[in-house]
This record gives structure tokens, sequence and C-alpha cells, in this order.
């Protein structure tokens, strides 16, 4: 008896072990959670359009003064530019700064000129290389002031340039740059071009969400508009006419020695300049104060106030709005509001900037012509005149 007793406990406990095994099933693995796909928004930070395959990363950007003195026209290689500022300089004349986000692929740009401080302090915060042939000592003190010299090409200093023969052309507007004079100034130089851009100058559209990365100038005051005329002078207007079939504003300008508007071409190609944004912005220009004694004269340098912002007109597409823009001191980026100073998206694309001296703003046109004609030019307001440069640094 005790030893069936003792038999069945032995299978009793056989049977509890075999139980204990294999009854319980084994954990169920966690399902892993799908790893993110990388976001690939890789913008142009000049343009904000996507970033090509050459795109030079990691090179610093380049700025050359031009000038825009009806004789010099037409200018060379403002077509590469990315943006083009145009704003007055001595007396009623404009001059032009080109920013290049490559330099390697530049052709010839020009005819070069002189510095202005306005115009340095528009570029200075993008960290370029700003290259002139001399400059005004208030530009110098500028550049002294925030230790912007090795970063600072002076053709006078160290040439960049060659004379094309232009015939019937002053020697001031025969001097032009290109990617290989470039790069032998700067290797003379000992230039550091390494420079990495983090992120666009500017709160553009992005092109990954927003197709072609263009809004529409629907915001404070939508309306369509086709035509523009920008007044800086008497004899230096700027013009304006939006091109559908590319989707692009085409530049022109008005002669003062021939006493015409002309498309404004590059030399290089023949092409109009054309570009996706435009911006009008009102300021106080005024001049800056000459101590005299200078066998030259007065130069009269004009003071561009980029202390606070002002207001403006922002086109792009057949739209437009009226704007906000700030600045602040030299090392302060532009930027762009709205009315009630909220930040607003820029298209992409290449952009022109013009400002406009506030006694000259009332004479700033805009208007929609679906007929295509183009703003009528009251000449005889303008007349043919006799222009001049400072021949100052």
């Amino acid at each position: 008896m005790k030893r069936f007793i003792t038999l069945m406990l032995a299978v009793l406990m056989s049977l509890s072990m075999l139980t204990a095994c294999g009854g319980d099933s084994p954990a169920a693995e966690p399902t892993p959670e799908p790893t993110p796909t990388p976001r690939m928004y890789f913008p142009n930070p000049f343009t904000g359009e996507a970033k090509t395959a050459n795109y030079p990363d990691g090179q610093r950007a380049v700025a050359v003064m031009v000038n825009n003195i009806s004789a010099c026209r037409p200018q060379s290689g403002l077509s590469q530019a990315s943006i083009l500022i145009e704003t007055k300089v001595e007396g009623g004349i404009t001059r032009f700064v080109a920013l290049f986000e490559d330099y390697k692929n530049l052709d010839d740009v020009g005819p070069v000129r002189s510095g202005r401080d306005q115009f340095w302090q528009l570029v200075m915060p993008y960290d370029v290389l700003y290259c002139h042939i001399g400059r005004s000592a208030i530009t110098q003190t500028y550049i002294d002031t925030f230790e912007y010299n090795d970063r600072d090409l002076d053709g006078n200093a160290l040439s960049f340039i060659y004379r094309r023969n232009r015939p019937g052309k002053a020697t001031e507007h025969t001097a032009y740059t290109n990617a290989e004079l470039l790069q032998e100034a700067i290797d003379k130089g000992g230039y550091d071009m390494s420079f990495t851009y983090d992120e666009p100058i500017w709160d553009f559209v992005d092109y990954d969400i927003v197709p072609g990365g263009k809004r529409e100038l629907n915001g404070s005051e939508p309306g369509p508009a086709d035509q523009i005329q920008i007044v800086h002078s008497q004899a230096y207007r700027t013009y304006f006419q939006y091109d559908k079939a590319s989707g692009k504003w085409l530049m022109s300008q008005y002669n003062g020695t021939k006493g015409v508007v002309e498309p404004t071409v590059d030399e290089n190609n023949g092409k109009q300049l054309a570009f996706d944004n435009v911006f009008v912005l009102v300021a106080d220009i005024t001049t800056y104060p000459y101590p005299g004694g200078n066998p030259k004269g007065d130069p009269n340098y004009q003071k561009l106030d980029l202390s606070y912002g002002d207001k403006g007109i922002y086109f792009s597409g057949e739209g437009y709005e009226r704007i906000r823009w700030f600045k602040g001191g030299a090392p302060d980026a532009l930027r762009f509001t709205d009315r009630d100073e909220k930040p607003i998206e820029i298209n992409c694309g290449k952009t022109y900037i013009a400002f406009v001296d506030s006694d000259e703003w009332d004479k700033f046109k805009w208007a929609y012509t679906p007929a295509g004609e183009s703003i009528e030019v009251d000449t005889s307001s303008i007349g043919v005149v006799a222009e001049s440069e400072s021949e100052f640094e």
C-alpha cells in the first residue's frame, strides 16, 4: 500500500512539473516603432529654393558693388545674382550691390565700383566677402569698427579686376571681375572663404510643403499688380513688368542720357533681369555732413537710415502686400513683417530690393493693366540730364 501511495505521488509530481514547464506561452515581443524617415529639406539660404547638386556648401558668398550710371549700361553678371539691392549713393544716382552664392561659378561681373556704407551694412550680417574698388571714408570707418577687414576685398589694395575695352565709355565703366580673378585675389590675400550658412537668411515659404515655394500674396491687402514704377530721383527710375509666362518680374530702367526707358539686360547673355520678389522700401535718405577742405568738392554721400525701419510694399506673382521692414545696427539682418509686425513668409526665388527716399515715395506707382499696356511714363517731367559720379574713394 505504501508503495502504491509513493508511486501515485511520484506520478502527480511528474504531471505537475510537466504542466509548469509546458503550460505557459512565452511573452509576446513588442512591435517596434517604425523609424521615421528624415525630412529632406535643404533650402538655399539666399533664395529658399531646394539646393542644387552643385550648391557650394561651406563656402562664403560674395557681394560685388556694381555701377548703375546710365553711361555704364548694360552691366554684366547681374542675372547670376540671388539678391540685388539698389539705392541712391551721391547726388541722384543709384548703385547696386549684387550678392552671389557661388563666386567660383561667376562669369564677368561689372562695371565694379566703389563701396558705400549703406550697401555694406545691408550685406554685412551675411558674412559675405565685400568686393569693391575704393570706398568712402565712412565705409572704411564701419569696416574698421566692426573688424571686417578680413572679409573686405578692395580692388585698390589688391586688384581683382581687368579693364575691358568699351569704346566710348569712361575708364570707371571698364572694371570687371570674374571667378578666376576673384580666386587669384582670394588666394593672394589669404581670405578665408570657409563659412556655413546654417539656415536661410529670411523666412522663406517651405517648398517641401507649398508647391514651388510660392504663396499667393493675399494678406492685409490682396489685389493684382503687373506694373511697378520706382522713383529714386529725377533721372533714376526703375520699372518692373510682370511676365505671366515665366511668373517673374522683368526689370527696366530710365536712361537719363537718352530720355527713354530701356530693359535692364545682362551683357553676358542679353537676358532681361527677372525676379521672383520685388521689395520697395521707404527710408529717410539724407546727406552726410561735409566738413569742407577737399579740393574735389563735396562728395554728397547719401546716408540711408537703417536704424529702425519703415513701411514698404512686397510684390510677388501678381499679388502685393503692404509690409514693414526692420534692421537696426550694422550686424542686424534685414527682416520683413506685415503691418502688425508679425513675420511674413517670402516666396522662394531671386529678390530685388529698392530703398526709396521718403521724399520720393509719393511718386512710387503700381497698377494692374489686363490689356498689357505699361504705366505711362511722363518723360517731360524727367528730361535728359547730364550725369556724373563722384571720383572720391
